[in-house]
């Protein structure tokens, strides 16, 4: 019997002490929405996640059947082609209505530009500033035309961008700012309409991971708001993602040394009733009610003889024509 109480003792503790483990799908790619690292975006994620609801394309968009959705298609940094059915579906989405936000500086945007038709492009050449923050690779913009993204925006610091070329801008570097051998303002974020659609070019993804954040939370908060969703985030162009990642989020707790006093307190009391007798004396000492059968006859019918039912009904309770052994 020690032996038990010893076990509820160390399994009350045990539950005390032990670390609940939580499954968390995640992926280590660079922009993914599903990437909790300096260089993912689940930061933007989550402001998204807070207006409307958000879906991770982890197929090629003609196997999502991108044309008859609606929304946002946000398309962050994407290293992989985009086939030409693809294309066509993405096509369809726009013509139906559908917002894209390109958010590309020297990845795959160019081509994705082209496919659709549009003149505008990604400079291959990073924008350079004497205008920075930290570092000549994080070029700070402050000129914000757009007065829905420039709502609380003091500035937009850069990571390594490029420029958009043949488009003009919502946001511009500073007019001394040079992509190669050219001097002048760049836009870095413009508009163009599609078809009843229109697509947003960034042309620096950087501004959108989870690193940036501290700098530029103000005016992703903006770009969020003028996104309609629900929001389709494109994970299938991103080379290294990985959807059947799963990580295992391990939460430690600390052992509470006054519940785990309660714990063997309670044990000890138990072994303390059940050892000394006192239980047993406790349960026969409740009050017990005696089932009387009589007490449900009061309705019976007049012609019906209540002694001689009575006295049957207590030889069936008692057994007593059956000899006292045989009595219940």
């Amino acid at each position: 019997m020690r032996v038990a109480y010893g076990f509820l003792i160390f399994t009350g503790i045990a539950f005390l002490a032990l670390s609940t483990t939580v499954p968390v799908i995640k992926s280590s790619a660079e922009f993914s929405m599903l990437n909790p690292d300096w260089n993912g975006c689940s930061e933007f994620a989550k402001m998204l996640n807070g207006r409307g609801k958000i879906i991770p394309l982890i197929y090629p968009f003609n196997s999502a059947g991108v044309g008859g959705l609606h929304g946002t298609v946000l398309i962050i940094g994407s290293d992989v082609g985009y086939s030409t059915i693809e294309v066509d579906e993405l096509k369809a989405f726009l013509e139906n209505g559908g917002t894209v936000l390109i958010a590309d500086d020297f990845g795959t945007g160019n081509e994705l530009l082209e496919k659709l038709g549009l003149k505008a492009r990604f400079s291959k050449i990073p924008v350079k500033d004497i205008f920075y923050s930290k570092r000549m690779e994080f070029p700070v913009v402050v000129r914000i035309e757009d007065p829905e993204l420039a709502i609380g925006v003091e500035r937009l610091v850069l990571n390594i961008p490029s420029a958009i070329m043949g488009l003009e801008g919502e946001a511009f570097s500073s007019r001394v700012s040079v992509v190669g051998r050219s001097m002048k303002s760049y836009p870095v974020l413009a508009e163009v309409s599609y078809g009843r659609g229109k697509i947003i070019l960034l042309s620096d993804p950087g501004v959108l991971i989870n690193d940036m954040q501290d700098e530029n939370r103000r005016f992703v908060e903006n770009l969020v708001q003028t996104l309609p969703p629900p929001y389709y985030y494109d994970e299938a162009h991103h080379s290294d993602f990985n959807p059947y990642s799963l990580a295992t989020v391990y939460i430690h707790r600390e052992l509470d040394r006054g519940k785990a006093f309660q714990v063997f307190l309670v044990v000890f009391l138990m072994a303390l009733l059940v050892e000394t007798g006192m239980a047993g004396r406790m349960m026969r000492s409740l009050p017990r009610k005696k089932r009387n059968l009589f007490e449900e006859l009061e309705d019976i019918p007049e012609w019906v003889d209540r002694k001689i039912l009575e006295r049957m009904l207590k030889e069936m309770e008692t057994g007593s024509r059956l000899g006292e052994r045989y009595g219940r």
